[in-house]
């Protein structure tokens, strides 16, 4: 894999996944873009480079105590890992986003990230699509995701943070992948493969609470079923005997967030 061409401008430092660009335009569009708020914790802003269309998504830290650690990290890290990861994952001829450029802006002792991808054009959310869905294109979309999730375990890529909202339509109904944030490479095991699902289950049941979404107790088993038959291993009966402690710590979770950050219950 090529490295990235670094550089450097006033108190931002550039790195280049994509064809070189002006560091002055990339800044100037990363302040003043269009943004959409509704995506991801901090949104997602719309920068046109040379003429391209992109997304740039500012990282932000997530946990109980995100109101501390806001927007601030100690090095750039966390986005050329990411980076790093959407270009395997292209390599490999998996749908994910591309990635163009990392930016990282100084600030005292401290760095603000920024990661540039492409801009998938004509694209829904993975979430408007499944509120709209009949029960049988569901299906069609439960089984398309537990196959790809299947061929990320195969590549020996463990993303703990997965959930559908990261996750676009394109095309012909094809899924893309946007956010690879915290996932690395490692030999995945059933608990890891497990850990990815009960993240899954619990974000799903937290859009369900809100409302935002309907899913029943078939379509989740049809989902394990579909990848226990991609690879060969019975995930499922596992999984149910933890079901009733996974809800119960999910809903002291959820309460704690509540508390702390307000929102629907």
């Amino acid at each position: 894999m090529t490295l990235p061409e670094k550089t450097r401008y006033g108190r931002f430092t550039i790195y280049s996944y994509d064809q070189p660009a002006d560091a002055r335009v990339i800044i100037e569009q990363i302040s003043q873009g269009e943004i959409i708020r509704s995506k991801g914790r901090g949104g997602i802003r719309v920068l046109s480079i040379d003429g391209r269309k992109m997304a740039c998504r500012q990282y932000v830290h997530g946990g109980l105590f995100r109101a501390i650690t806001q927007d601030r990290f100690f090095s750039e890290k966390r986005a050329l890992d990411e980076a790093d990861m959407l270009c395997c994952l292209a390599e490999s001829d998996f749908p994910a986003v591309r990635p163009c450029y990392v930016v990282a802006e100084k600030k005292g002792l401290t760095k603000r990230l920024y990661l540039i991808t492409e801009f998938v054009h004509d694209a829904s959310d993975l979430l408007d699509i499944w509120r709209m869905a009949s029960g049988m294109k569901r299906f069609r979309i439960i089984k398309r995701l537990a196959g790809l999730i299947r061929r990320l375990e195969m590549l020996g890529v463990f993303h703990p943070d997965l959930h559908m909202n990261n996750i676009i339509v394109a095309g012909k109904d094809e899924l893309v992948f946007l956010d690879f944030d915290r996932a690395f490479k490692k030999a995945t095991t059933v608990n890891d493969m497990q850990r990815i699902f009960w993240r899954l289950d619990r974000y799903m049941e937290k859009q369900v609470r809100k409302g935002m979404l309907t899913l029943d107790a078939k379509q989740k088993i049809f989902f394990l079923r579909v990848y226990q038959k991609f690879a060969g291993c019975d995930i499922l009966s596992s999984m149910e005997k933890q079901q009733r402690k996974r809800s119960i710590l999910n809903r002291i979770g959820w309460h704690i967030e509540s508390f702390l950050y307000g929102g629907k219950r």
